[in-house]
């Protein structure tokens, strides 16, 4: 672990997530429900949870798809330290 070095605070941790989040996946909406500061393999990382809602792309999909059917579940970690993604899944 690197000494000396400040952590990023919760708010920081989540900003960088979103922002992520945001570029990968255009006009989503990120809701953080679950945050937690853990030690991984000798790295403090936030592992962030939650829900993002996505537009759907095509004026048909309104139609066919309902409004849950662009919901997902995500877990995305960030490195406390670096600030940068390390790992994301959606479900």
């Amino acid at each position: 672990m690197l000494e000396g070095k400040e952590l990023l605070t919760e708010a920081e941790a989540q900003r960088i997530a979103e922002r992520f989040l945001s570029v990968k996946y255009f006009q989503s909406k990120v809701d953080f429900s679950n945050n937690q500061l853990i030690i991984k393999d000798d790295v403090q990382i936030y592992q962030l949870q939650g829900k993002i809602s996505m537009q759907s792309r095509g004026s048909l999909n309104h139609f066919i798809a309902g409004k849950s059917a662009n919901k997902y579940s995500f877990k995305i970690e960030v490195d406390a330290q670096q600030g940068q993604v390390l790992s994301y899944e959606l479900t």
